[in-house]
């Protein structure tokens, strides 16, 4: 199974409990971070057991960048924080970083509201907040994404517990 963890938004969630959060998953293909990650986090100071893929959001300072693209299992994907242009808050705006960046996936977050989109063979997923939800009934949630199945599922961090997200379809 090629699950990857998909998170954002963790925000004042010190160091040592966000990876213990990451690592009580067993075999993960990679992790994904949409920005806000911590107060000081620099690079280098999350050391996982696979390839950990990040970007920077508008509360973070260190040196990463703001857009990344990069291929997974044969899927393309493209993150951003979602702050830039107020993406985040008109999620298929998003779709114009495809001209520069071709995608089958877009993550983002900032919203701190879970979000998926689905439009043939485009997925657009916001996993929401690790520490902040502002979604009703409010939850701290992540995603898991399967590269083989093509999957998407949401999840509370207290109970990992799934979480029902509704998709929009265009």
């Amino acid at each position: 199974m090629g699950q990857i963890l998909i998170i954002s938004d963790s925000h004042y969630m010190p160091k040592n409990k966000l990876l213990k959060f990451i690592n009580q998953f067993d075999s993960l293909k990679a992790v994904i971070h949409c920005g806000d990650i911590y107060i000081g986090y620099q690079p280098g100071d999350l050391s996982i057991n696979c390839p950990l893929y990040m970007c920077k959001g508008n509360n973070d300072f260190a040196d990463i960048p703001r857009i990344l693209h990069f291929e997974i299992d044969g899927k393309r994907f493209v993150i951003t924080h979602g702050n830039m242009y107020q993406y985040a808050y008109n999620p298929l705006a998003l779709k114009e970083l495809l001209e520069d960046y071709p995608a089958d996936i877009i993550c983002f977050g900032h919203t701190h509201i879970p979000f998926l989109y689905k439009e043939n063979d485009l997925m657009i997923i916001n996993p929401g907040s690790l520490s902040l939800g502002r979604s009703y009934p409010r939850h701290n949630t992540y995603a898991l994404y399967d590269t083989l199945t093509d999957e998407v599922h949401f999840f509370d961090i207290q109970d990992n517990q799934e979480v029902f997200i509704q998709i929009k379809r265009d």
